[in-house]
């Protein structure tokens, strides 16, 4: 989880970093960057690591009535609208921190930095902020247009989880109190958002034309608004963003929709973006301002365009000073098959599949949604109250070690999953274990394509394959099962699996996941644990040598040939990576021109520096470098001499030294361009 400080705006922002959504959420509640650090911070990226982007900026409207001075006045607080930049402080941004504490995360995972046994999902977010303010308190800096504030404090809470059903939406919940003197009247709660949806691997956030590929819909039973790339990327961001309302406290079944061109005036009314607050209110208190249709409005923001989006409900008829409201929506993703340009029953199931999963992660324990807990469904407190922000949870993530070798890899892991239960349910779940890995060669920066290698599960009850742990297991000389420890590794591990025939050099994803039996009285399909949660990249190489001198330095690919398969293609130069191989766990490697001229210098220590700094590994979707996984005798570099500079076409010597015992050995490469 990655924290920011943005200068020139006094906010905050962090990245959820559980789930497929890389979602950017601010000190004051305003969901994407305005791509203002992109691409060091993603603004809505899914999937993860694609670099498909979503959001230009989304946030919180807020309109009302009330007294202020001896007058009725009609005000709308927004903390973000319609902008080309969101660098300095514009007007628009009315929210600020009520204290210094910005945002404050927080995870149910046992084993994440910042579990808490108060968090309610994977990765939460809290805080709190206001519209009282006049000033932007960390910079003294007068809030433009924010004349007559309604006199609110919000407490603003996002829930993100890493399971495979719910790793495409980030639930946000705003409560809304009054904290002025005086009621507001007529109350609507909206969530502005400027949807784009693109492919920014392949054209930069910048220009006019990046934003004017849009299509807009909207579906009105499911209090849904939705985008898509309709004529951008040519199917290189096949992808829906929308926003859905979850619901209200109290009680508000009235919806109204609004979309109209980014920072134009002109054409008909309800297509143009509004600019007092009274414009403003009209846009929450209205569909379309009564001026057309769904159906006839779907027609023309269906085409592609820059257009912003405005979800509202109410009205609330009257906020007392010191009462609150809440308002939930969920940010959701999820991929558009077809050509661009279609967006229909069939295209949309995917959309309309996730957007179910956000409602029933805000429904919990009322399953049927009927906001009332009936006697059907758990009770959770025991006092018949509806307890919100649950899933039915599959089994926890197994506990796995890789143990990464020469040409192949042995997966390790606990059983630790045979005992959960779901809290929904209340009974043990697990049914079985799956295994994953990528291929290599199609390994990219967009979406890694899992390849299931291997289930078991539970034998003789009729479920998925009835394979059983037999072959699994790890046993005794007996044949009885035991447990396997690893020094300097508490946790027992009970099965293993070998992975066999990997390419050494060649990077690969590998997972595990658990998965339950399902429960058709509850309505409840088999559910597996996140994907996420234990991917582990490795590359297979030779084990740690200790140099002894039948054993010579082994370099791959040689001779090296530029712009091959093997280069990543982002930036040429520094896209590529050949390894030294059958090295002693602490090396100095030193490579030299045939004259003698030293080129570059590097240390190798097992599992602490083998080369994961390289730009390969990042430009080919290693979300962390860090964490990649050698074999230990295996060492990877950029072909980038110490000054900084690309190694021409020619042979160089390799000299490989153990810092411990002082044994040399040498090798020859060639580099073709």
């Amino acid at each position: 989880m990655h924290s920011h400080l943005l200068s020139g705006t006094g906010e905050q922002r962090m990245i959820t970093d559980v789930g497929n959504i890389r979602l950017s959420i601010s000190s004051f509640g305003t969901i994407g960057t305005g791509f203002a650090a992109w691409p060091k911070i993603p603004s809505c990226e899914y999937p993860r690591g694609s670099g498909i982007e979503h959001m230009f900026l989304g946030g919180l409207w807020i309109g009302g009535i009330k007294n202020i001075g001896g007058n009725q006045i009609t005000a709308v607080t927004t903390a973000a609208l319609d902008v080309s930049s969101v660098l300095n402080v514009a007007q628009g941004f009315e929210f600020t921190n009520i204290d210094s504490n910005y945002l404050v995360q927080s995870s149910s995972l046992p084993n994440d930095l910042y579990y808490s046994p108060k968090a309610i999902s994977h990765r939460d977010f809290v805080c709190n902020f206001t519209d009282t303010n006049l000033f932007v308190p960390e910079l003294n800096q007068r809030i433009p247009g924010h004349e007559y504030p309604l006199g609110l404090h919000v407490s603003f809470k996002s829930y993100a989880w890493n399971f495979p059903f719910a790793d495409y939406f980030v639930l946000l919940t705003y409560t809304v109190k009054n904290v002025s003197t005086s009621p507001i009247d007529s109350a609507y709660i909206g969530f502005w958002t400027d949807l784009v949806i693109r492919n920014t691997t392949i054209r930069a956030p910048r220009g006019g034309d990046f934003y004017r590929a849009g299509g807009n819909a909207l579906i009105d039973s499911m209090r849904m608004m939705y985008e898509w790339d309709i004529s951008g990327d040519n199917g290189l961001a096949d992808n829906y963003a929308a926003i859905r309302l979850l619901g209200t406290e109290p009680l508000q079944s009235k919806t109204n929709y609004n979309v109209w061109a980014f920072q134009d005036t002109r054409g008909d009314e309800w297509l143009q973006s509004p600019q007092t607050d009274i414009e403003k209110y009209r846009r929450l208190s209205t569909t379309f301002l009564n001026q057309v249709k769904i159906s006839d409005a779907e027609k023309l923001i269906s085409k592609a365009g820059n257009r912003s989006q405005l979800l509202s409900v109410g009205p609330f008829s009257r906020i007392l000073p010191g009462d609150s409201v809440n308002v939930a929506f969920a940010v959701i993703c999820a991929k558009k098959p077809g050509s661009p340009e279609r967006n229909d029953d069939e295209t949309r199931v995917t959309l309309i599949n996730n957007a179910g999963w956000a409602q029933r992660a805000y429904n919990g324990t009322d399953v049927n949604g009927n906001n009332i807990l009936d006697s059907t469904e758990i009770d959770l407190k025991g006092d018949g109250s509806i307890v919100r922000y649950i899933l039915p949870s599959p089994p926890p993530s197994p506990k796995m070690r890789i143990e990464v070798q020469d040409r192949k890899a042995l997966l390790y892991w606990s059983n630790n999953a045979e005992s959960a239960k779901d809290i929904l349910t209340n009974k043990r779940n697990f049914e079985g274990y799956r295994i994953y890995r990528t291929n290599p060669v199609k390994f990219t920066s967009t979406t890694k394509d899992w390849n299931m290698l291997a289930s078991f599960d539970k034998s003789d009850n009729g479920l998925f394959y009835d394979n059983g742990f037999t072959s699994i297991a790890i046993t005794d000389d007996q044949g009885i099962p035991t447990v396997k420890y690893f020094e300097g590794d508490s946790v027992g591990y009970n099965y293993m699996y070998p992975l066999n025939d990997l390419l050494n050099g060649w990077q690969y994803a590998i997972t595990l996941t658990a998965f339950s039996d399902g429960d058709e009285q509850a309505g409840l399909p088999s559910l597996e644990s996140s994907l996420l949660a234990n991917e582990k990249n490795i590359i297979p190489g030779t084990i740690v040598n200790t140099a002894d001198s039948a054993t010579t330095v082994g370099i791959f690919p040689n001779p090296y040939s530029v712009s091959a398969a093997w280069d990543a293609k982002a930036n040429i130069e520094r896209g590529r990576k050949i390894y030294f191989y059958n090295l002693p766990q602490r090396a100095t490697i030193t490579i030299f021109t045939l004259s003698g001229d030293k080129v570059a210098t590097l240390q190798h220590e097992q599992y602490v520096s083998e080369g994961q700094d390289i730009q390969w590994f990042s430009q080919t979707g290693s979300f962390n470098a860090s964490d990649i996984q050698f074999s230990g005798g295996i060492h990877a570099w950029d072909l980038i001499s110490d000054a900084d500079q690309a190694l021409a076409t020619g042979m160089y010597i390799v000299h490989v030294q153990d810092v411990q015992t002082g044994k040399i050995k040498n090798g020859t490469f060639l580099i073709i361009k």
